[in-house]
């Protein structure tokens, strides 16, 4: 979820992408033209028409990410209270029943669902900052006092290093900020 200085840096953008596709490309292109080989010429077009498809699927890939993230425009500016009552409209449509909001000294559990077999303790952060592991520890320690087995987080925003490490020593299901987002967009 969350990316080093290092890795970003070594990672391709698409458009440096496009130009190692180029320069291959242009190199096969060449060797066909010296060797006048319809071999070779059959090679490059396969590898024309295969970068062509790469290119255009990232492309869309990206489109659909912007759309998906402008769908969380109007959860930033929800309250925390219209954020619960949104994930339980989304659990719903998600197969989660028995879905409800619990009262207001909620004991680190804001929402409860059931799905499969399991019930579910959901603590809902409408945040501008990082999540921090407290929300992980308070999900946890709620589970028990609403007889909950499984226990998610789920944000418009993302989680600290920390909180993702305590969520998976407790098998705590976490949804940040993209993965709402795909959620949100299968949903509709």
């Amino acid at each position: 979820m969350n990316m080093s200085r290092k890795q970003s840096k070594t990672t391709l953008s698409l458009w440096d992408g496009v130009r190692i596709y180029a320069i291959i490309l242009a190199i096969v292109g060449i060797e066909a033209r010296l060797h006048k080989t319809d071999t070779l010429y059959v090679i490059w077009i396969l590898i024309a028409l295969s970068g062509i498809g790469l290119i255009i699927e990232k492309i869309l890939m990206r489109i659909r990410l912007r759309r998906r993230l402008q769908l969380l425009d109007e959860v930033d500016i929800m309250t925390g209270t219209e954020f619960e009552e949104y994930l339980v409209k989304l659990l719903k449509g998600n197969g989660f029943e028995n879905v409800s909001i619990t009262e207001k000294y909620d004991m680190g559990v804001d929402i409860i669902g059931e799905k499969n077999g399991e019930r579910w303790g959901i603590q809902a952060k409408r945040y501008n900052g990082l999540v921090k592991a407290s929300a992980v520890r308070q999900v946890i320690a709620g589970l028990n006092s609403y007889n909950c087995t499984r226990s998610m987080v789920m944000t418009n925003s993302t989680f600290s290093n920390y909180a993702i490490k305590l969520a998976r020593s407790n098998h705590c299901i976490l949804i940040d900020r993209m993965e709402l987002a795909k959620i949100i967009s299968d949903t509709r």
